[in-house]
């Protein structure tokens, strides 16, 4: 069973999700990557620690306001 992970998207900040990990040699030493798409279809394969940790909330959004009463 495979638990499905969502960050930030790079670019629009919508919430993305992983599709695929693995790791690439570099000269210092592996580095773990990352394949994923946002829900506006943007698609990105990134270092992991450049990966936001979750998705944020749209920048646009209103603030909520408490019930009242």
């Amino acid at each position: 069973m495979t638990t499905l992970q969502t960050v930030g998207c790079p670019e629009c900040h919508a919430p993305a999700e992983i599709l695929d990990r693995f790791v690439l040699e570099s000269t210092d030493g592996p580095i773990e990557h990352a394949t994923v798409q946002c829900s506006e279809r943007h698609h990105f394969t990134l270092a992991v620690e450049r990966l936001d940790s979750g998705p944020p909330a749209r920048r646009n959004a209103a603030p909520r306001r408490a019930p009242s009463g």
